[in-house]
């Protein structure tokens, strides 16, 4: 067990008994044995003051932080104590005052333990920390392929515009040859960001997708003199 002590300036005492993953507060035992590797319970699950922190195991080993009350003579060693490791089953020795005949409190036999209150219902498994990374990983790769696919859609929408447009001309006699030559000119490009558009469509169907996902390569973006996109960039 590794303990983390966190000092605070009061008058009150912490008594605590450590067997196994068993610790008892001033006379109130908390079993935290129902921790599996990886797990971790939250602080709001613990129903008592002097564990202010979430409670882990980490490689087999509990990971807890318990409020530490420093008397008004408290030492440097309480002020700013260094975690407690490999902690010992029995009474938890706790950095004392600077004084030579300092003793340790320690419990009273004679008061009763009493089974302190954990939600285990709040307990956070490493299962569900899993499954909570996956889902994370699953939204972020739907929001990029979803902005993949509007630039595409933007693109592919630009370009034919401008094609349509520049038959407009052509059709009724009125284009230049550098605007014939510009609308054959955009037939490439608007038909690679077609391939790119519908290859897009093909990511989720990969084994694994959204943990690795493998981006088709997307397409440079033609300059179009009339286009709006050209003209705002070049007014910022």
């Amino acid at each position: 067990m590794k303990i983390i002590l966190s000092p605070q300036r009061r008058d009150d005492t912490l008594i605590a008994v450590k067997s196994g993953d068993v610790l008892t507060l001033n006379s109130v035992r908390f079993d935290l044995s129902l921790i599996g590797e990886g797990d971790t319970l939250p602080y709001e699950a613990i129903h008592s003051q002097w564990l202010p922190g979430n409670v882990e195991r980490v490689n087999g080993e509990l990971i807890l932080t318990l409020l530490f009350p420093n008397p008004s003579n408290y030492s440097q060693a309480q002020a700013f104590p260094s975690p407690l490791l490999n902690v010992p089953d029995g009474v938890v020795v706790f950095p004392g005052p600077e004084q030579a005949d300092y003793v340790p409190p320690q419990p009273d036999p004679a008061t009763p333990i009493i089974d302190g209150v954990i939600d285990w219902t709040r307990l956070i498994t490493k299962e569900m920390k899993a499954a909570a990374i996956l889902a994370a990983q699953l939204a972020t790769m739907k929001s990029e392929l979803a902005e993949r696919n509007a630039r595409a859609a933007t693109q592919i929408s630009r370009i034919q515009d401008r094609i349509d447009t520049l038959g407009y001309g052509i059709e009724i006699g009125e284009a230049t040859p550098e605007e014939e030559a510009e609308q054959a000119a955009l037939a490439a490009p608007l038909k690679a960001w077609k391939i790119y558009k519908y290859a897009l469509g093909k990511v989720t169907t990969q084994p694994g997708w959204f943990e690795s996902p493998v981006w088709p390569a997307e397409p440079p973006i033609p300059q179009i003199i009339a286009s709006p996109m050209l003209l705002r960039s070049e007014a910022i």
